[in-house]
């Protein structure tokens, strides 16, 4: 159900993009908000896909190919057909491969703890120091709660804790100077979904809507301060909710049938906009 939904939201959202200016504002505005609604559904998919998928580094290989055969698809029809809209933007699929690096680092960080001291209690003080006290430190080698598909070099901890916030940092100049699509309000939900994953915690669920809620009604605010624009990004709220309310159900198929999904939105570009030529 989750993603038949994910996917008719997302050809409502391209079917937008190409007939701006061929359909009434009545019907194209409505289909504008439900592409808006279809982000946290892939949202919730890539943080799944972070930690089911048995190797990472294809996950995000496969990820990076649908980011540049969809640009490569919207330039494509933007060559051929005057009429078609010029991309100002990359496709969200290169927000996802950022979100997914940034997962990255979130792990390396959180999955990977330095090495500890415990101090405990004596039951009768130290001959040569009279403390009660001892300190024992307590090595993290085990401590590694990885997923199964991240494999990371055999560096120091130390090491994998500088690569990750120097990743993490990449990432964040990459989120400012790039024109994404949906960046901002894409990694704030992907982290939201990968807190209710990560945290086994009670009212997670309830935590993890109220903020999402907040930084979605900050965001829309500030951006409308800023640019003296109205933008409708925030109700993907709407969506994230689905998302919570909806079961998830896992059917056992073929991995290929599963891969061939990576290409149904760079087909549904080109299909969308050969239906736009066609009309114009």
């Amino acid at each position: 159900m989750k993603k038949i939904l994910a996917y008719l939201f997302m050809i409502c959202g391209v079917t937008a993009y190409f007939f701006d200016g061929i359909l009434p504002i009545c019907v194209l505005f409505p289909l504008q908000i439900l592409g808006y609604i279809s982000m946290p559904f892939f949202a919730q998919a890539v943080v799944e896909g972070f930690f089911l998928t048995k190797n990472i580094y294809k996950y995000f290989l496969r990820i990076s190919l649908t980011a540049y055969l969809a640009q490569a698809a919207f330039l494509l029809v933007y060559l051929l057909w005057d009429s078609s809209p010029k991309p100002l933007r990359l496709n969200i699929v290169f927000t996802w491969m950022i979100t997914l690096s940034i997962l990255f680092a979130v792990e390396l960080l959180v999955s990977l703890p330095r090495d500890r001291v415990a101090s405990m209690n004596l039951i009768e003080p130290n001959a040569s120091s009279q403390s009660t006290r001892y300190g024992v430190i307590v090595s993290s080698a085990e401590a590694n709660n990885l997923p199964h598909g991240m494999k990371i070099p055999e560096w120091p901890r130390t090491t994998l804790h500088g690569f990750a916030i120097l990743l993490f940092a990449i990432c964040m100049v990459l989120v400012t100077f790039l024109p994404l699509t949906m960046s901002l309000m894409s990694i704030m939900c992907v982290l939201m979904f990968y807190f209710l994953h990560r945290w086994k915690i009670d009212n997670r669920v309830f935590v993890a809507t109220v903020f999402f809620a907040a930084f979605a009604a900050c965001y829309t605010y500030l951006y409308f301060r800023m640019t003296g624009i109205i933008t409708w990004e925030g109700v993907s709220l709407i969506g994230f909710f689905l998302c919570l309310l909806l079961p998830s159900k896992k059917r056992k198929k073929s991995k290929w049938f599963y891969r061939a999904f990576y290409l149904f939105y760079p087909l549904t570009i080109a299909v969308c906009a050969t239906a736009s030529y066609l009309v114009s």
